[in-house]
């Protein structure tokens, strides 16, 4: 909830033109500021923010500004990932918010991870091998996902006791 509200105040805020020293003190900085604009999706705003805070924060906004570049490139081609790109996508969104997956990367899970896993589930009732096929497809992309896992170790133990 708190999340929500800063972002809610942050993105009310229109982006600091070119060249505007950024006052210290309390608040956020450029870094937590472009993180907040990244999980609304709004890259480009990010960016501008991370830059800005270069000089301030060179460490923190240095390798932030690679991963939003990075995160960016990969965003424009969401709709045409091969499973190593879209691993790549949800690593570097990991890396930039490691608890709160961003806007644009929820568009990329549903379409590669969670899609493809309610599908293995309706399959498995009757194509056993066509289930495993999403599952390894979603493992591939996200090795990590408990819920595939659960899914394959599920298909697997009914495979082995369906006999030869």
């Amino acid at each position: 909830m708190i999340l929500a509200l800063a972002l809610s105040v942050v993105l009310t805020q229109p982006a600091p033109p070119p060249g505007l020293q950024l006052p210290r003190g309390p608040g956020p900085t450029a870094a937590e500021t472009g993180k907040l604009y990244f999980l609304a999706g709004e890259l480009a705003t990010a960016q501008q923010w991370v830059q800005r805070g270069l000089k301030r924060e060179p460490k923190t906004c240095g390798r932030l500004n690679k991963l939003l570049a990075e995160y960016a490139f990969l965003a424009n081609h969401i709709d045409e990932f091969t499973s190593e790109q879209a691993r790549a996508f949800f690593e570097l969104d990991r890396q930039i918010s490691p608890t709160v997956r961003g806007k644009l990367t929820e568009k990329a899970y549903e379409r590669y991870v969670r899609k493809p896993l309610d599908l293995a589930r309706s399959r498995a009732k009757g194509d056993v091998a066509g289930a495993l096929e999403l599952v390894q497809h979603v493992l591939a992309v996200d090795p990590k996902n408990r819920d595939a896992l659960a899914l394959q170790a599920e298909l697997v133990g009914n495979r082995s006791d369906a006999g030869p």
